[in-house]
């Protein structure tokens, strides 16, 4: 078994935030994934959401993990 850790409240928002921002900014007709895959050798899950929506400006990249940007 794989045991996540962090605050479960939180952990739901982040799922909800990234899905439903991949659903808000992929046109009509578009695709969204979500994988979520264990990694054993480095004792993690990963949670990858990919869309076909619009996407983040170069220039907002480094801003998004700054809260509430």
């Amino acid at each position: 078994p794989v045991t996540a850790g962090g605050d479960p409240q939180q952990l739901r928002q982040l799922v909800t935030n990234l899905i439903g921002n991949a659903i808000k900014f992929t046109p009509q007709g578009g695709t969204v994934s979500v994988n979520l895959a264990r990694d054993d050798a480095h004792r993690v899950v990963r949670l990858t959401v990919q869309d076909t929506g619009i996407g983040i400006t170069q220039a907002d990249l480094p801003k998004v993990f700054d809260r509430f940007y």
